[in-house]
């Protein structure tokens, strides 16, 4: 990458969004573990996590025993929601 290739990137909004697609298995987890997976979203800009402050969350990659469970469309929601977008209704 270039000089002018690397000023560029670093100027570019980066938001990850690390999710679980499904709960580890029971020889890991044990047999009564949740079905619940952790959401993580990492961000260049702390505006972005200014925004969704509010959701209960808290720093670093572990979860907290009472961070919020919400399903995984309620979190798409919230998601796009958040950042100027409007979910789609959807047939439950």
């Amino acid at each position: 990458m270039t000089a002018r290739g690397a000023s560029r990137a670093a100027e570019t909004p980066v938001v990850l969004v690390f999710l679980g697609d499904h709960q580890p298995a029971p020889l890991i987890t044990g047999e009564d573990a949740s079905r619940d997976v952790p959401i993580t979203i990492v961000a260049r800009d702390p505006k972005v996590l200014d925004q969704i402050s509010a959701w209960g969350w808290q720093d670093g990659l572990k979860p907290a025993p009472r961070s919020p469970v919400w399903k995984m469309s309620d979190f798409r929601d919230r998601f796009l929601t958040a950042f100027g977008s409007h979910p789609q209704p959807h047939a439950r």
